[in-house]
């Protein structure tokens, strides 16, 4: 059985395995296919029950706040875990088992309003079990300087999951609602069976050091309550960007099958279908965003990409064809990982080696709460002012993420841990 290193520093050295991360990036295949199924289908069998666009992104959202109470706890929690499997893995192992079973059943459950609600909170709530600390084992096993690297590896094959659900299970929908659920249940279930295979128990660039056991909610409290310092004003400000940059890209996510049937009068699946484009060009840019967050630096790299975004969400709100579309979001899948694949190695960097777990939970417990509030943003705002409006609120909120980041940037030289922009490398 392995053991973990007898000292915080031993391993620190260890070189870079590409190959491994690869692997373990299968994890984030099935995470974000599962999520791309959930998304895309989640607001269809809400339409057979509510005629609100604004109630049906409420719900889209709400479910969501099952984990945002609980990542940033179990975050906190896999740093202080002592078990043979190591810190993270344990979650995975019962993450992944209970995150398929409940997505194979959301079709059936879809039978009650009731069922499918809770049906879908328990699937969310497996889910964010398992999400953060396996991102965490990912860059656990990254020097620090090739984390931006390692996260455009992980978002690669994410993505590759995306373009999947969307190219592939998203036409199913048509011929039986149950096949992407019961074939997104089946894949997950795969990534188990890689990840458990290829995770080393004690990677090299953590923290292995016993520590006893404590409260996890007492530790994500005292965290969360060490933000409001002014010596992590920085840290609380990237986090701000998130959740507002999020705010509209998961609106926009939840809503966009609606807008496309409605819209633009395409069927349920070739609506969905259409974000093929985005998540081919995503995969396509991950790794090159990753290499570029290496290279100039996280929060540079996370500027350009949303100084980008807004232009093309805007020109978006005047397209109706299809096709034209498409190219729209193909542009967008190739400017939003410039901001989404840097931005993981940045909140895994403000934890530094002992910290890594809880820095990744308030990673995703801001863009969790992103993901809750946008859709009811955006189906409020499509309500309002019609379904066009989408793209001019997400617009907005990504131009005001930019703007917050861009204020982040001064204040991080005084944090703890490696930031890697050009001025504090």
């Amino acid at each position: 059985m392995a053991t973990p290193p007898t000292h915080p520093d031993e391993h620190v050295q260890a070189p870079f395995a590409y190959g491994r991360i690869w692997w373990l990036g299968v994890g984030f295949l099935g995470i974000q296919l599962a999520f791309a199924v959930y998304n895309s289908f989640l607001p269809l069998l809400y339409r057979e029950f509510l005629d609100s666009r604004a109630l049906i992104g409420l719900l889209m959202g709400t479910d969501n706040l099952v984990g945002l109470l609980l990542i940033p706890v179990v975050g906190a929690w896999s740093d202080r875990v002592n078990s043979p499997l190591g810190r993270r893995l344990p979650f995975v192992v019962v993450g992944i088992p209970l995150a398929a079973l409940t997505l194979f059943a959301i079709p059936f459950a879809a039978a009650l309003l009731w069922t499918l609600i809770v049906t879908e909170v328990v699937f969310t709530a497996a889910m964010h079990l398992y999400r953060g600390p396996m991102a965490a084992m990912i860059l656990d096993h990254t020097p620090p300087p090739r984390r931006s690297t390692s996260s455009g590896i992980a978002q690669l094959l994410g993505n590759l999951g995306v373009l999947i659900s969307f190219a592939a299970l998203a036409r199913l929908y048509d011929v039986d609602r149950r096949l992407p659920f019961g074939l997104g249940a089946v894949v997950l279930t795969a990534t188990l069976a890689v990840v458990w295979s290829r995770a080393e128990r004690f990677p090299p660039h953590v923290d292995h050091t016993p520590v006893a056991a404590a409260n996890p909610v007492a530790e994500t409290v005292r965290g969360i309550r060490r933000l409001t310092d002014p010596r992590h004003r920085g840290a609380l400000l990237v986090l701000v960007a998130l959740l507002v940059t999020y705010v509209g890209f998961a609106g926009l996510q939840a809503m966009f099958t609606i807008y496309g049937v409605e819209t633009l009068g395409l069927s349920e699946g070739r609506s969905a279908s259409l974000l093929t484009a985005f998540a081919a060009s995503f995969l396509v840019f991950a790794l090159a965003a990753g290499m570029l967050g290496t290279r100039f630096g996280t929060i540079p790299t996370m500027l350009a990409g949303l100084a980008t975004l807004p232009v093309l969400f805007l020109v978006a709100a005047t397209v109706r064809e299809p096709t034209r579309l498409a190219i729209v979001l193909a542009l967008a899948g190739a400017a939003w990982p410039l901001f989404g694949v840097p931005a993981v190695a940045l909140a895994a960097d403000l934890g530094g080696r002992d910290r890594i777990g809880f820095f990744i939970g308030l990673y995703y417990a801001f863009t969790m709460t992103g993901q809750m509030i946008g859709p009811f943003v955006l189906g409020t705002s499509m309500d309002l002012f019609g379904n066009a409006s989408m793209w001019v609120t997400a617009a907005v909120l990504t131009g005001a993420g930019f703007v917050v980041l861009r204020a982040a940037r001064p204040h991080l030289r005084d944090l703890p841990g490696p930031t890697r922009t050009p001025e504090h490398a």
